[in-house]
């Protein structure tokens, strides 16, 4: 049987890290964590609205995010968008990240099915390979999530500065914005992000597992 070229199984690694990395907190920008989490820390109270209407908009910036929207929806029966042009167009910017990050997570998906259909004569390969990937970003999910939760205002602004440009991110406490996602808000969010990630991380490790036990075992058999 001959073996894959060594760039096949590189490729398969590789979008098992971008997806293993991504899958889990870009799942977590739904309305149903983003209301918990907002319910938990009383976000409906700081506005003094309503958890119906913060869930619609909170509902309508979320669907702005994945499509590229304008972020301009008022609260409730206001007249006025909810955010001021400063907090809508940081907004733009993590829209254009979020959607840059889904757009190479789906690649990674297209990547590893065919890459993954290439090496299916060798299990025990896709096997350490699964393994190794997912071992490596459950390492580094660890480090970050240690970093986050004993560190987290040092953790979140070396984030917004690696992602943002600056001046265009800091908000006074009490704005709109931070009162809609507030620290404890994002605090949480990374929490459950890390903790996605180990779980993705986990089930790579365990299909990983049981192709390299049934490779290894075809291998022994002939």
């Amino acid at each position: 049987m001959s073996r894959a070229p060594w760039p096949v199984g590189l490729l398969f690694g590789l979008a098992l890290v971008v997806i293993i990395g991504l899958l889990g907190p870009l799942a977590l920008f739904n309305p149903w964590t983003t209301g918990l989490l907002q319910s938990r820390h009383e976000v409906p109270a700081a506005l003094g609205s309503t958890p119906a209407d913060v869930d619609r908009l909170t509902t309508a910036f979320l669907t702005d995010i994945y499509a590229g929207g304008s972020f301009d929806a008022p609260l409730g029966d206001a007249d006025e968008p909810f955010l001021d042009a400063d907090e809508r167009s940081h907004m733009q910017d993590v829209s254009a990240l979020v959607r840059t990050l889904a757009v190479i997570l789906i690649v990674a998906l297209l990547v590893a099915l065919v890459t993954g259909a290439w090496l299916r004569r060798e299990p025990a390969r896709i096997g350490r390979i699964m393994l190794l990937s997912a071992g490596l970003v459950g390492a580094v999910a660890v480090v970050l999530a240690l970093a986050f939760a004993l560190a987290f205002d040092a953790a979140f602004t070396a984030f917004h500065e690696l992602f943002f440009p600056p001046g265009t991110w800091q908000f006074a406490l009490g704005s709109n914005l931070i009162t809609l996602f507030p620290e404890p808000f994002w605090f949480d969010a990374a929490l459950l992000s890390g903790t996605s990630i180990l779980l993705v991380a986990a089930l790579v490790s365990l299909v990983g597992l049981r192709a390299w036990r049934e490779g290894r075992a075809s291998s022994a058999a002939t």
